[in-house]
C-alpha cells in the first residue's frame, strides 16, 4: 500500500512540473542576448520612434490697414496762400497760362524740400517750387503729366506741401480757380466755394515695407464724427471712413500695383456732391523706386517727380 502511494506522489509531481513548464513557455521571450567582443552578453533593445509633429499651417499676410498720424508741427505762423491769376472764369485765348500767386510764411525749397502742389482737374498733383514769378500752366502739365493742356475749360487747385508731401492743413493754404484755355467749356461747372475734397496721395512708386502717406485737402467742410467724412476703399481689400482731418497712413501693402478710392460724405452717409468730391487713383509699391529721368523744363516749374512729389 505505501509503495503504489509513493508511487501515485511521484507521479503527482511530476504532472506538476510538466505543467509549470507548459506555463513558462507562454510567456514572452525575454529580449535576445547577444555576445559581447569581451565574452559578456548584452541586451539588444529595439526603440520605436514617435512619428514627426506636423509643421504649422503658414499663416497669410497681414491684413492692410490705414492708421491716424498727427499733423507735423510747424514753427511759426501758418503757411497763407494768395492765388493772382487767371481770375475765376478767364477765357485765356492766346498763349500759355500763366499762373501768379503769392505764398507768405512757407519758403520754398529744392527737391526734397518745401513745395506748392498743384492740381490741374482730377489729374495727379505735381510739386511747383518757385513762385518768385509767372508760372507757365502749359509747360508745367506738359512736363509733368506728358501731355498738352487741353482746350476748354478747367479746374485749378494749390496747396502748400512739406518734404515728405504731407499737405498743410488751413484754410489760407488752400486757392482754387475755374478758368477757360482758348474756349470755354459748355455745362463746365466747378464751384470752389462748395465742400470740396482734394485728393494728393498716395501715388507714385512707394518702398516696400514702408507705410504709405494718404493725405488730402479738405474745404469748405469740417470733418468729424457726426459731420463730414472721408471714406475710403483699398483694392477692394480694406475701407474705412476718416473723421479727423491728420494725415494717415496705410500699412502692410504688398508689392504691386493698387487702387484707391476717396469720397467725400456728408453726415448722411451720402457722397457729396462735386466734380472732385469722388476720386480713384492708381499707385505701386515696390522694392526700390528709381528715380524718373527730369525732362528740360522752364525755371518755374517743378521737376518732375520721381516717386510722384
Amino acid at each position: 500500500m505505501r509503495r503504489h502511494l509513493a508511487k501515485f506522489e511521484l507521479l503527482a509531481l511530476a504532472s506538476a512540473l510538466a505543467c509549470a513548464a507548459c506555463g513558462a513557455s507562454t510567456q514572452a521571450a525575454p529580449p535576445a542576448a547577444r555576445p559581447a567582443e569581451n565574452g559578456e552578453a548584452t541586451v539588444e533593445v529595439v526603440r520605436v520612434d514617435e512619428p514627426p509633429m506636423a509643421e504649422p499651417e503658414p499663416s497669410g499676410p497681414p491684413p492692410i490697414t490705414v492708421i491716424a498720424g498727427e499733423s507735423s508741427p510747424i514753427d511759426g505762423p501758418t503757411a497763407s496762400l494768395l492765388l493772382r491769376s487767371p481770375r475765376p472764369d478767364q477765357v485765356i485765348t492766346r498763349g500759355s497760362v500763366m499762373v501768379r500767386a503769392t505764398l507768405n510764411d512757407w519758403p520754398l525749397a529744392a527737391d526734397p524740400g518745401n513745395h506748392v502742389h498743384f492740381v490741374v482737374d482730377d489729374e495727379p498733383y505735381f510739386a511747383v517750387r518757385d513762385l518768385s514769378g509767372p508760372v507757365d500752366l502749359n509747360a508745367l502739365v506738359q512736363t509733368n503729366l506728358g501731355h498738352a493742356l487741353s482746350e476748354g475749360s478747367h479746374a485749378l487747385r494749390i496747396f502748400p506741401g512739406r518734404p515728405h508731401h504731407e499737405s498743410v492743413k488751413s484754410g489760407a493754404a488752400f486757392q482754387a480757380v475755374s478758368f477757360a484755355y482758348r474756349t470755354a467749356t459748355p455745362g463746365f461747372s466747378f464751384n470752389p466755394s462748395a465742400p470740396l475734397l482734394t485728393y494728393s496721395r498716395p501715388k507714385g512708386c512707394n518702398v516696400l515695407g514702408q507705410r504709405v502717406l494718404l493725405d488730402f485737402f479738405v474745404s469748405n467742410a469740417a470733418l468729424s464724427a457726426e459731420g463730414f467724412k472721408v471714406r475710403y476703399a483699398i483694392d477692394d481689400t480694406a475701407s474705412g471712413e476718416i473723421a479727423r482731418w491728420v494725415p494717415h497712413f496705410i500699412e502692410n501693402l504688398p508689392e504691386g500695383e493698387h487702387r484707391i478710392r476717396l469720397t467725400l460724405i456728408g453726415a448722411d452717409g451720402q457722397p457729396v456732391a462735386g466734380r472732385f468730391n469722388d476720386t480713384t487713383r492708381s499707385f505701386t509699391v515696390a522694392a526700390s523706386c528709381a528715380p524718373a529721368a527730369t525732362p528740360g523744363a522752364p525755371a518755374t516749374t517743378a521737376p518732375a517727380a520721381h516717386d510722384g512729389h
